[in-house]
């Protein structure tokens, strides 16, 4: 799995919330020796991908990124995911990827829901 490749660990997950850990290692670094956003935003899809299949199968229609910070080399980024509205066909959740109390980015995601 892309989880297992990147080296993130789901650390809890229900139906409305999911936490997800990464650390920042040299192979994700971009040209300023910073995070690259693609690793950020990895954290924050295999989130995405945990919390909207929990319950059913779930494809991705939507994900918004804002980056705040840069993440540095060995930073513990913490992705916290929350389930803001669910329908009948789509749902919409709001992420919030952080290194201790420090904002990294914020992403919103609207999932399309298979049945």
């Amino acid at each position: 799995m892309f989880s297992n490749f990147l080296g993130a660990k789901i650390e809890e997950l229900n139906e409305r919330y999911v936490k997800v850990k990464g650390k920042v290692k040299e192979e994700y670094l971009n040209v300023h020796n910073t995070a690259h956003g693609s690793y950020i935003f990895a954290l924050a899809d295999i989130a995405f991908e945990a919390i909207s299949n929990y319950s059913e199968k779930s494809v991705a229609l939507h994900m918004d990124i804002d980056f705040r910070n840069p993440a540095y080399l060995n930073d513990e980024l913490t992705v916290e995911g929350f389930l803001e509205s669910k329908g009948n066909k789509t749902s919409l959740y709001r992420f919030v990827v952080k290194r201790k109390e420090d904002m990294i980015a914020e992403i919103l995601a609207l999932a399309y829901h298979i049945r």
